[in-house]
C-alpha cells in the first residue's frame, strides 16, 4: 500500500472511531440532543433538511469562490510588483501591511452597508480576507528565489522578464500555493462571518436561524458540512501542489506551507 494510500485509511479509520465513542459516550450517559446530539441526530438532521442545506451552501460556496478569485489575482499581482519594484516596496507595502493589521470583522457592517445584504458584501468580505495571504507568501515567494540561479541567469544574460517567468515564479511556486491554502479558508470564514450579520441566504444566516430554534444537531449539521468542505479545499490544494510541483522537494513544499 502506498504512503497516500497509508495516510488516508489511517484518516478515515481515526474519523470513524471518534464517531463511534462520540455515539457511545452520548447513549451511555444520556445527554440529550438539544445539549449536544449525538452523529446519528446530526445526520438525520443532515437528510431531513438536505434540500435547505443544498441551496444555502450552494449560495455561501459561490461567494466563498467569487471572494477567493478577487484575492487571489490581485494578491499574486501586488506581491509579484512590491517584490520586483523598490519604489512600491516602499510605499505600497507598509500600507497593505497597515490595512491587514485591522479587524475586518469590525469592517463588516459597514460592508454590508455599503454593499448590501446580498452576496457582493459577502464577496468583499471574504475578498478582503483572503488577499493579505496570497500577497504576503507571494512577496516572500520572490524575495526567496535562489542567488546562485540568478547569477547563472545573469551570465547568460537572460532578460528580467525571464528570469521572472523561468526562476522567480517557479521558485515562488510553493509559497503562492501555500498563501491560496490559507487564503481560501479565510474567504469561507469570512463568507459566513458575514451571512451571520446580515443575509437572506447561506449557511450563516442558515446557523442563525437554527440556533435561534435551539435546533442542535441542525447547528451541528451546519457546521461539520462547512467543516467537510474547508477539508477539500485543503486537500484539493495539497493535490494541485503535488501536481505543479513535482519537481520540488519534498521538505521544501511542506515548508513553504507553514509560511
Amino acid at each position: 500500500m502506498s504512503p497516500r494510500a497509508t495516510d488516508a485509511v489511517y484518516a478515515i479509520a481515526t474519523f470513524v472511531v471518534v464517531l463511534v465513542v462520540w455515539e457511545a459516550t452520548l447513549r451511555l450517559l444520556g445527554v440529550a440532543s438539544y445539549f449536544i446530539p449525538a452523529p446519528s441526530d446530526i445526520a438525520v438532521s443532515l437528510v431531513r433538511g438536505r434540500a435547505l442545506y443544498a441551496s444555502n451552501f450552494l449560495t455561501t460556496l459561490g461567494s466563498t469562490l467569487a471572494a477567493f478569485a478577487f484575492a487571489f489575482i490581485p494578491g499574486v499581482a501586488l506581491g509579484t510588483l512590491v517584490a520586483e519594484v523598490r519604489f512600491a516596496e516602499r510605499t505600497l507595502y507598509p500600507l497593505l501591511v497597515a490595512l491587514q493589521s485591522m479587524p475586518r470583522i469590525a469592517l463588516a457592517p459597514i460592508i454590508i452597508v455599503w454593499f448590501g445584504f446580498g452576496p457582493e458584501s459577502k464577496i468583499v468580505l471574504g475578498a478582503i480576507s483572503a488577499f493579505f495571504p496570497v500577497f504576503l507568501n507571494t512577496v516572500h515567494g520572490m524575495a526567496t528565489t535562489d542567488p546562485e540561479q540568478l547569477a547563472l541567469m545573469r551570465s547568460l544574460r537572460a532578460t528580467k522578464l525571464q528570469v521572472f517567468w523561468k526562476v522567480k515564479l517557479p521558485g515562488a511556486l510553493p509559497f503562492l500555493l501555500a498563501g491560496a491554502n490559507i487564503g481560501i479558508i479565510f474567504a469561507i470564514l469570512a463568507v459566513i462571518v458575514g451571512e451571520f450579520l446580515g443575509a437572506n441566504r447561506g449557511m450563516g444566516f442558515l446557523i442563525v436561524n437554527e440556533s435561534a430554534q435551539l435546533d442542535t444537531p441542525g447547528v451541528f449539521a451546519s457546521v461539520m458540512l462547512l467543516s467537510a468542505t474547508g477539508l477539500c479545499f485543503h486537500y484539493g490544494l495539497q493535490a494541485l501542489r503535488r501536481r505543479l510541483l513535482f519537481w520540488a522537494a519534498g521538505d521544501e513544499v511542506a515548508g513553504a506551507s507553514l509560511q
